[in-house]
């Protein structure tokens, strides 16, 4: 008996020493986890204490026309204070505004003499500061999971595409104008949930994502316009430019560049808020010469010239109204097609002084000039063109050389797109299935002055005179012109340069207007410096096409 006694007291006190030392084991663990672990638990409690919250919907994605993706939302984080906990200290709060690109003072004001309450301190940072943060174990902080806007290609679509504010709203460009479709719809969440926004329990809504947006651009044409800009601004010492480049038959713009431009995902060290300008679609200038085939569009249709007449430009310079106009030389006796090659100031004059202003004024609307460009959406100036009565014959014949009105680089390429479309006028668009109303197309000038325009503008670019000699390019022929405008301000006088063009001349796949502004010194003409970069974009243009074949 006693025996058995024995045996059950044996077993009783090893239950009693596995308990024991299972107590033990946890007490040791609690004393670790409290010691050594306190943020995890922390986190591990904060990250369960949301019973109710939103849940963000990725905004619509901004594609290029073969869907290279131009603006995205990508997975960022918040940062966050519980002040009850965080202890002040110099060297985490430097810590703190160097990770975070923060002004230590204003951190520090908004952290200290504070003992209680959650503070938000940035927002959208990344997974590596991230990363650096939490490494550094400081007491108090926490993470939460957000959407931030990421924009591949930076500063070379940044006009186009746009930008949005600290809350993914649309500020600017395409994320200002379809807004509405890219936001999307908000999802919630009703419950418990765990650590990486795991659901626990409770009701989720899912959100609806927004809905992606198509551009025309092509991004490869868009960076070799980008590229091509910035050398000939930094070239030649240019305060602004613009390239635009269009595919003339169906409208549609593939290329659209400013400088100076913005990264639009860096905007922390942008002081100067003109970088923000679309200048190719707000700007507007004295086009110069770049005009005077539209001028000879309408002298051609007004039938008071035959196309046989010659214009005696001796001595190489014209007095008109009080007014002297000269030309860069005397060219002398000149067809018509010669005063468009060579640029004639003087022709212009005497062929406009016959015309009647509403005649030409009609043909510079039927153009674009003086009217907004609508169909591409974007904000964009309606240029200056005055009415019909307001003219005087002064005004009547400077306009006829490009003076006295004003358009954007946009509008001279919808312009010249009627010469490389046989005289029909197709509305320029900037999306892909997406237009506020019908695209405009309309006959606005005969074919067969549309062929003698062209040959003009073939003379110009190809005859050994021609103003344009720096734009060909090998095995294609090009039709186009220049223009060279002059600007005086504050006694400071500099120029804006320009080419308007297409190849091939016979049938146009690429048309492109480059603009300099602020040009001065030696080479401020558009022969000498937009000429040549319209023959830098097309040869790098057909050489990644032959590269895809």
């Amino acid at each position: 008996m006693s025996a058995r006694i024995l045996y059950s007291s044996g077993r009783i006190v090893s239950i009693q020493l596995i308990l024991l030392f299972g107590f033990c084991a946890l007490l040791v663990r609690l004393v670790y986890l409290q010691i050594y672990q306190d943020i995890f638990l922390d986190d591990q409690v904060f990250t369960r204490l949301d019973s109710q919250y939103s849940l963000l919907a990725p905004r619509g994605k901004i594609l290029d026309r073969n869907d290279q993706i131009l603006a995205l939302d990508i997975k960022g984080y918040s940062v966050g204070i519980d002040l009850s906990k965080f202890i002040y200290d110099k060297d985490i709060i430097l810590f703190l505004s160097e990770q975070l690109q923060k002004d230590p003072v204003e951190l520090t004001n908004t952290l200290i003499g504070k003992s209680s309450g959650y503070k938000e301190i940035s927002r959208n940072i990344n997974f590596e500061v991230k990363e650096r943060l939490q490494n550094k174990r400081i007491k108090g902080i926490y993470f939460r999971e957000n959407l931030r806007r990421s924009y591949p290609e930076r500063d070379i679509t940044s006009h186009v595409v746009g930008l949005t504010d600290i809350d993914r709203q649309g500020i600017q460009g395409t994320e200002l104008v379809f807004q509405n479709e890219l936001i999307g719809e908000k999802g919630s969440f009703e419950g418990i949930k765990g650590a990486r926004n795991t659901k626990l329990e409770g009701n989720r809504i899912e959100a609806i994502p927004g809905k992606d947006i198509k551009l025309t651009i092509d991004i490869n044409i868009q960076s070799i316009a980008y590229h091509e800009l910035n050398k000939a601004v930094e070239k030649h010492n240019a305060k602004a430019g613009s390239i635009v480049v269009i595919e003339p038959k169906s409208g549609n713009i593939l290329g659209l560049v400013n400088y100076p431009s913005f990264d639009p995902s860096d905007r922390k060290n942008l002081i100067d808020m003109s970088k923000l300008r679309n200048r190719a679609t707000v700007d507007v200038f004295e086009p110069g010469s770049v005009l005077k085939p539209i001028a000879m569009t309408a002298i051609l249709e007004s039938n008071k010239v035959q196309d046989s007449t010659k214009i005696n430009t001796s001595p190489g310079w014209i007095e008109f109204e009080g007014f002297k106009t000269s030309d860069f030389r005397d060219y002398g006796i000149l067809s018509l097609s010669e005063i468009i090659s060579y640029s004639s100031n003087v022709g212009m004059v005497k062929l406009c002084e016959n015309q009647d202003v509403a005649h030409l004024t009609e043909y510079f609307k039927r153009f674009g000039i003086g009217r907004y460009p609508t169909s591409i959406m974007l904000p964009a100036r309606e240029g200056f063109l005055p009415h019909s009565s307001k003219f005087t014959l002064r005004d009547k014949v400077s306009s006829c050389y490009g003076y006295g009105m004003t358009l954007s680089a946009l509008q001279i390429a919808q312009a010249y797109s009627v010469f490389a479309n046989e005289g029909n006028f197709i509305e320029l668009n900037l999306f892909k299935d997406h237009s506020f109303d019908e695209p405009y197309y309309q006959k606005i000038i005969e074919p067969s002055t549309n062929s003698k325009i062209k040959r003009m503008l073939i003379e110009t670019v190809n005859s050994k005179t021609g103003t344009a000699s720096k734009a060909r390019l090998e095995g294609k022929i090009v039709a186009g012109k220049t223009g060279t405008a002059r600007e005086t301000l504050e006694e400071i006088t500099t120029y804006t340069g320009t080419f308007a063009g297409f190849v091939p001349s016979d049938d146009p796949e690429y048309l492109a207007v480059i603009v300099l502004h602020g040009l001065s010194g030696e080479n401020y003409s558009g022969g000498r410096v937009s000429a040549p970069i319209f023959s830098n974009i097309m040869k790098q243009i057909y050489l990644l096409e032959d590269l895809k074949i």
